[in-house]
């Protein structure tokens, strides 16, 4: 037994003064915070760190933190003030502090108890917030196993040597502002945030009828809903009473439609409506959840960075804050998602060969070549023994081949139909994931764009090697195109300077003119993230 939970245990069977003072009942809640690692305070309440907050409380030699009132009543209006940023000041103690801090100290009924208190639920409430802030309240990997940015690192004695330090200095605010992610979406998504709220708050929200298909040019009843719904949301300057679907609407409508990934064509059909009539607090739930989703990673976020939406559909190439290219991507189905996770580029290959995976040699290839062993050369497949020898399929007795009996490699040959397009950027990872083109370039016309195995094919790609490169006398996009045309097979381009490429799922992302878009859920993984965004703490 330790030193400290021996001395707790003395502490806890001596027989208590009618009054103690107030070091001794902060060293009682600390110590008891050694025994119950749970965090459950003697009488009723819960610290959510409770190692921090003993070591804090410890190296204080059991003093108050929390000395200075008009300190404390700042630290008190930051975390109310957390509502701002989509998390729940009751997650922080709030309403306990907040009736503790309505009485004056002669008023506290055992007045150092409710001291000793007041004070480990304020140092436990800040320090969790700035957890929350710094890194997210949900914890992706509870999500996502494949999630592997950074997380910030809470050593006990460290935190608590920080939160001392800051506490003497009076820098609590300066410390949530550098927490705080500082990327501009978080600072748009946090004002719709604000602008989502006053609307539910203010009025009751009325999905529009679902009955017709509106199209420009006719007369519908539900006009006028229509206009008065886009100007809440920014499309349009001001709401019109007439029945008429006009161009200035259709104009709004197709804004809206190409900012939701939507097919745009001005028409209101089952789509549009679908955004339409997502309520003001669905608007509220999703930015709350998707504010957390760039806490997770802000600090991943270097100077320059290959950002892919998985659910937007999108990718960002992002120099110093600033979106330099963009272009729509497709990514993995729902039954073979892509993951989320982040790696540093490394190298780009031109006119690339295509290993065959063995889950899609079987639930694709197999049968095809089966059908017709003609299909392998006509559509440049190579097979290769255990040896590393080519193999003629014409050799093979196919009646009596299974994917268990399969003994052969699948490598589809650098042409105009490789499965990689003419170019893939490789950021090697043990999921065999990577950003290439493809020859299924029609595709990209669909505005939902779940058709990959897992990998994320780019619908620009010469450009975007060329954006990569970034050497105009070596690799213009005339250069590059006349390389892939070359068919000088699995030419490799090393990356002379960082690039990072992150992964990430975002069913809330920026749209032009500072305006948001709200994506669909494609993988279903809101709901989760939102139950535990509303759900109480966890005990760290």
């Amino acid at each position: 037994m330790t030193f400290r939970i021996l001395a707790l245990c003395l502490l806890l069977t001596a027989v208590l003064p009618a009054r103690a003072d107030l070091r001794y009942e902060l060293q009682t809640l600390a110590e008891h915070l050694v025994l119950d690692s749970e965090g459950h305070l003697p009488s009723g309440g819960q610290v959510y760190q409770p190692a921090i907050v003993e070591e804090f409380y410890h190296e204080l030699d059991y003093q108050p933190a929390w000395r200075d009132r008009d300190q404390a009543e700042r630290v008190l209006d930051f975390l109310k003030a957390s509502y701002l940023e989509g998390l729940n000041p009751e997650d922080y103690h709030y309403s306990e502090l907040m009736a503790l801090w309505a009485l004056r100290d002669d008023e506290w009924p055992d007045r150092d108890r409710s001291r000793a208190r007041f004070d480990v639920l304020l140092t436990d409430g800040i320090l969790l917030f700035l957890r929350h802030l710094g890194e997210g309240k949900v914890d992706p990997r509870r999500l996502d196993p494949t999630f592997n940015y950074t997380r910030l690192d809470f050593e006990p004695r460290r935190v608590s040597a920080n939160l001392r330090l800051a506490i003497t200095d009076d820098e609590i605010g300066e410390i949530i502002d550098r927490l705080r992610p500082p990327q501009a979406f978080y600072r748009q998504m946090k004002s719709a945030l604000a602008h989502y709220r006053e609307l539910d708050a203010s009025r009751p929200f009325r999905p529009l009828p679902t009955d017709a298909v509106l199209k420009p040019g006719n007369n519908y009843p539900v006009v006028p809903s229509l206009s008065e719904r886009l100007t809440e949301l920014g499309y349009l300057a001001a709401g019109r009473s007439s029945t008429v679907y006009d161009q200035s609407l259709s104009d709004a409508v197709r804004q809206f439609q190409r900012d939701h990934g939507l097919d745009v064509d001005g028409v209101v059909g089952a789509q549009s409506y679908r955004f339409l009539n997502m309520s003001y607090a669905e608007r509220v739930n999703s930015l709350r959840v998707n504010m957390d989703r760039v806490r997770w990673i802000s600090r991943d976020v270097s100077d320059e960075a290959i950002i892919v939406n998985i659910a937007g559909f999108e990718l960002y190439y992002s120099r110093n804050d600033e979106v330099a290219w963009e272009t729509p991507v497709m990514v993995g189905t729902i039954a073979h998602q892509t993951p989320i996770f982040t790696k540093r580029l490394k190298y780009l290959e031109f006119n690339p060969t295509w290993t065959v995976p063995r889950s899609i040699i079987g639930r694709s290839l197999l049968p095809k070549f089966k059908a017709d062993p003609r299909y392998i050369r006509d559509n440049n497949y190579v097979l290769y023994d255990r040896s590393g020898q080519a193999v003629d399929p014409a050799r093979i007795d196919w009646a009596n081949i299974t994917l268990r009996t399969f003994p052969y490699s699948v490598v589809q040959q650098p042409w105009e139909q490789n499965a990689l397009g003419r170019v893939k950027f490789m950021f090697p990872n043990r999921y065999a994931i990577y950003l290439h083109d493809t020859p299924a370039r029609s595709l990209f016309s669909r505005s939902a764009r779940a058709f990959s195995s897992g990998c994320v094919r780019v619908k620009n790609p010469l450009q975007f090697a060329e954006v990569l490169l970034d050497d105009p006398d070596k690799w213009s996009l005339s250069q590059v195109q006349a390389l892939v045309d070359s068919r000088q097979p699995q030419v490799r381009v090393n990356m002379e300077r960082p690039v990072d490429v992150m992964l990430m799922y975002w069913t809330t992302s920026p749209a032009r003119e500072g305006r948001l878009q709200f994506h669909a859920d494609i993988y279903g993984k809101d709901p989760g993230a939102l139950a535990i965004l509303n759900g109480p703490p966890r005990v760290l």
